[in-house]
């Protein structure tokens, strides 16, 4: 018995490291949110590849594979920090694209979840993501579980040249297998918000349009903005998203892949003429390992 269950999760581990490295096409959702979940302080090491970097279901029209090394402390409070480099792999772009740092706090007790968070970001000049214009994140949310369901609310405020407020709601269900060592979550998640962001990334980063930063800049721009929709407070997109984790002693491995389907295309109007952004569905997935020291 022993053996078969060595054998099962080397074979486990195997299929889990497999999909993750051998495929060739991700919101960054946290897929271990257990800082509450520790009766000791300690530390974490992770290492995570995403195939793409979405944000509110919207990407360039390059992709942005990253490997993210990290390193975080959390403290037995529910007190976390912690940092990471992304590296963007796309051939011929190859570079360190994004720096981040978080601070924040979980709290857990029976069926009800609650916590808040501080994220930095530091793009490089060159980067193409959607998000890159945003520097700083403000994050909080509550969840219930009702058995059948777990329930989330966020509300989430991003900062770049303007403000943006966002409010998302989430249903999933976790399954667990193999004595609660395998952990299998499909979710559904509905994201709302303002888009002033877009403007930023549509001016100066964006492969297409840009015409400050990034892959845009080799361009000669769209012309001074008139008018645009970015301020109006909307449905951005709606996703699915299956998340499977499997623990062994100290060590986690997780992949998840995610569908993303954006609606309500951002128009603005320049003294160039309209832009209208074209939407598309989004498939996404990651991969990594995380080991608590």
């Amino acid at each position: 018995m022993k053996t078969h269950n060595v054998t099962l999760t080397f074979y486990l581990a195997c299929f889990l490291f497999g999909f993750g490295f051998t495929l060739h096409t991700q919101t960054f959702k946290n897929p271990i949110k257990d800082s509450a979940n520790t009766e000791k302080s300690e530390f974490r090491l992770f290492m995570r590849y995403s195939s793409d970097y979405l944000f509110m279901g919207r990407s360039d029209s390059l992709p942005a594979p990253y490997l993210s090394p990290g390193l975080a402390y959390v403290h037995k409070s529910g007190f976390y920090i912690n940092t990471s480099i992304s590296y963007l792999t796309v051939k011929g772009e190859s570079r360190i694209d994004m720096f981040k740092v978080s601070g924040g706090y979980d709290f857990y007790k029976n069926k009800f979840e609650t916590g808040a968070s501080i994220t930095q970001f530091v793009f490089s000049d060159m980067s193409f993501a959607v998000q890159s214009e945003i520097s700083t994140y403000l994050y909080g949310y509550a969840g219930y579980d009702f058995n059948l369901f777990m329930l989330y609310v966020d509300g989430s405020l991003g900062f770049s040249g303007q403000t943006d407020a966002f409010l998302g709601l989430e249903l999933n269900h976790t399954f667990y297998a193999l004595n609660n060592k395998l952990r299998i979550t499909p979710a559904f998640y509905l994201n709302t918000g303002t888009q002033n962001y877009y403007t930023e990334y549509y001016n100066n980063r964006s492969s297409q349009t840009g015409s400050g930063k990034g892959k845009g800049a080799q361009q000669s721009g769209t012309g001074t903005i008139q008018t645009s929709e970015t301020q109006k407070f909307q449905i951005l997109d709606y996703e699915a998203d299956i998340q499977v984790i499997y623990k062994l002693n100290k060590i986690k491995f997780f992949v998840s892949a995610t569908w993303a389907f954006p609606v309500n295309p951002y128009t603005t109007t320049t003294s160039t003429g309209t832009y209208t952004e074209e939407i598309k569905t989004g498939f996404y997935w990651s991969t990594g390992v995380r080991l608590t020291l």
